[in-house]
């Protein structure tokens, strides 16, 4: 029974770090990219957010401007005019699908990846 025991753990094992690896596998993305949105239309592609380098954008509306970096696999607004600030202070986006929005100038940030992510795997 022991012996049982012991290859039903074994066996167990392999298939859960099978599992972990086809689940965390799928959560990468090749290349990650942005999309910029003003007043629901796209204002800019932004073909990847991976260079080491920061790189910068400024968009300029009649509604205010904000200044958007990029570098690492994450983008971020680093200054804007608006008067609550909750687009500079929210955290990095980094993953395909989330996004950053600024509400009084309406603008979304929207990251995206050219492979599908698990969320997007079909059942």
């Amino acid at each position: 029974m022991k012996k049982n025991l012991k290859w039903i753990f074994i066996f167990g094992g392999v298939i859960a770090a099978c599992v972990f690896v086809i689940i965390f596998g799928q959560l990468k993305t090749e290349k990650k990219g942005a999309e910029i949105y003003v007043d629901q239309k796209l204002y800019k592609v932004i073909e990847s957010i991976e260079d080491p380098q920061v790189q910068s954008i400024t968009v300029k509306t009649e509604k205010g401007w904000n200044k958007i970096c990029y570098a690492g696999g994450e983008i971020w607004v680093e200054e804007a005019d608006c008067k609550n600030q909750v687009c500079v202070k929210h955290a990095k986006a980094s993953f395909a699908g989330s996004s950053i929005i600024c509400a009084p100038h309406k603008l979304v940030i929207r990251v995206v990846g050219s492979s599908r992510s698990a969320a997007d795997a079909e059942v």
